[in-house]
């Protein structure tokens, strides 16, 4: 028993070590996109307070602006026997207030917990590639126009959910196809996720849905 015992614990010892370059140029290839941006390697303690409670130790490579509207991090989520990997990034879209709306990619679980029901849209095609959740099915069709839901089919694997004027946005990391850890795409769709969803949020929400002044 203690053999086995000794081996698998070299075997570990020696995986860390062969990780160990990859984690690194993982980390040298965020920083350099996060600062291209102006984030610095900072957190608040309520950046991904969307998330609920959560350990800071399941938070790697974790960035944000000096305000604080924009922060990116990996995200590993531990789950029974299963772990996940996410690459996630949150900002504040200011004037709205929008009831929360969980929308992923079909045969992918969400990231936050709860599981409001489930609404359809008009769109088929986009019904049949996501699964959108809200309890408020009125504010979510407003989001979810035509523009948004475009720039959601051309950002590959991303998902997201809002809850009022913040907005998590995230890749599970386990769904992509394999690329070079020193080439976090993954980030980069985020990025363009976000310049695309700021564009493009219907005005009728600052209208119906705005935050209290």
């Amino acid at each position: 028993m203690s053999a086995v015992v000794n081996v698998t614990g070299i075997a570990i010892i020696v995986l860390t070590r062969k990780q160990r370059p990859l984690l690194l140029a993982r980390q040298q290839a965020f920083a350099a996109l996060c600062a291209q941006r102006g984030l610095v390697a900072e957190l608040a303690p309520d950046d991904f307070a969307i998330l609920g409670p959560i350990p800071s130790s399941w938070l790697t490579n974790a960035h944000a602006l000096p305000d604080h509207s924009v922060a990116v991090a990996d995200f590993t989520q531990p789950s029974g026997k299963h772990t996940a990997f996410f690459s996630m990034l949150t900002f504040t879209v200011a004037g709205v207030n929008v009831p929360f709306v969980a929308v992923a990619r079909r045969g992918q679980a969400g990231i936050t917990l709860g599981r409001p029901p489930t609404i359809e849209l008009e769109s088929t095609d986009f019904d049949r590639q996501f699964t959108v959740r809200s309890e408020d099915r009125r504010s979510a069709t407003m989001l979810l126009d035509p523009g948004l839901m475009q720039l959601l089919l051309d950002c590959e694997q991303v998902n997201f959910d809002m809850d009022g004027d913040r907005v998590l946005a995230y890749v599970n990391r386990g769904a992509e196809r394999p690329h070079p850890p020193a080439e976090p795409v993954e980030l980069e769709m985020l990025f363009k996720f976000l310049d695309g969803f700021v564009a493009r949020v219907p005005a009728i929400l600052h209208s119906d849905y705005a935050a209290e002044q």
